[in-house]
């Protein structure tokens, strides 16, 4: 069974450092939310505070609206994977799996038992009799998840877990723990400060920066539909051009009904260019819905799935943008130092502000 979390008005002070701003958040039951941002953001604080082992100064904090925030975290029936996986190396992985049902009192063969159906979750059944210094990092990973489940909590807490595994086996894992959350239905909140982790695993990613929450969605309203530039700037490759009046020195084709709809009332306004929706404008009679730019290419870059290439706008900005190899994909890339029209379709455009809030514009 999944619980809903209730968060509201949640303050962490570290003497005069404010390590989490007045966070509110209501995670449903079942949900997988992502905790996202830099360094120093807050976001292990927040998973902490929820697990029990940071107070925070001021708040409230409901689990199917029980007030926790006082409670002792062996008492909140919840799980949590940390980033180090914290196994004990002296123990089998079927003992490590079983300790969290010993520490609970119950009979050996039934925690046996509950150990080989979570080690079976996690597709580690064969390994119940190994030491944890005979297993690889992914497989320590799927031994500390599978420990953060044998006693069935409610809610999950996952700091960071996958952060210590190469590329290619952290987007293993990535499909696994997904898979996970759809079979078990619980409730997780997972912390990462990588962006395609985060959209590739969630039902919402909250984005955080300085102890606040700057947006909280689904992954394809964070990537399409960012709130302002910070957000825009830390979830994929961007590059943002301005559509003040003054233009600084960018023509720009944009239709006064895309500048109605999308312009209005923002400060600084900045239209955001993923490299993916940008095409290069091979023929004079462009299509009218494009907003369509100048610039010249810096550098033409193979990377095997796909073609790379590196641009300057009139005004300094350094754009990417990025096609498939195809043959006929190929054909009107511009040569290194050459001047060449691009252009992003009007649907496909977002516009967010250059002024972020508590901030003034210039």
């Amino acid at each position: 069974m999944a619980s809903s979390i209730e968060i509201a008005g949640l303050r962490k002070n570290y003497g005069s450092l404010s390590v989490l701003d007045d966070i509110s958040v209501s995670i449903k039951a079942g949900e997988f939310l992502t905790l996202l941002g830099p360094s120093g953001s807050g976001k292990t604080t927040l998973l902490m505070t929820i697990a029990g082992f940071v107070r925070p100064n001021a708040g409230s904090i409901k689990v199917d609206g029980r007030e926790i925030v006082t409670l002792a975290p062996h008492k909140r029936n919840i799980g949590m994977v940390f980033q180090n996986y914290a196994l004990f190396p002296h123990m089998s992985v079927g003992e490590n799996v079983a300790y969290p049902l010993k520490l609970r009192g119950v009979g050996r063969g039934e925690r046996d038992d509950r150990a080989k159906r979570a080690l079976a979750a996690v597709r580690m059944e064969q390994y119940a009799d190994r030491r944890i210094d005979q297993l690889s990092g992914g497989q320590r990973q799927r031994v500390a998840v599978a420990r953060a489940i044998v006693f069935e909590p409610n809610i999950i807490l996952m700091d960071e877990p996958l952060s210590a595994l190469d590329k290619r086996l952290r987007e293993e894992m990535q499909v696994e723990l997904k898979r996970l959350h759809e079979t078990l239905g619980r409730t997780i909140v997972y912390v990462t400060h990588d962006q395609k982790e985060a959209l590739t695993m969630s039902d919402r990613v909250a984005v955080l920066k300085s102890g606040r929450i700057r947006q909280i969605a689904s992954p394809r309203d964070i990537y399409d539909k960012p709130v302002d530039r910070f957000v825009a700037d830390f979830i994929g490759d961007s590059g943002f051009v301005s559509l003040t009046d003054r233009g600084r020195g960018v023509d720009l084709a944009v239709s006064d009904g895309f500048r109605a709809a999308h312009v209005t009332g923002k400060a600084d306004p900045l239209l955001l260019l993923r490299p993916e929706k940008i095409e290069i404008v091979s023929s004079p009679d462009a299509q009218p819905d494009l907003i369509r730019f100048d610039g010249v290419a810096d550098d033409v870059l193979f990377q095997g799935d796909l073609v790379v290439v590196h641009a300057t706008l009139a005004d300094g900005t350094r754009l990417r943008l990025q096609r498939g190899t195809r043959q006929n994909t190929m054909r009107d890339l511009p040569a290194v130092g050459s001047r060449f029209r691009m252009a992003i379709h009007e649907e496909d455009a977002w516009v967010v502000s250059g002024v972020q809030a508590g901030e003034h514009a210039p």
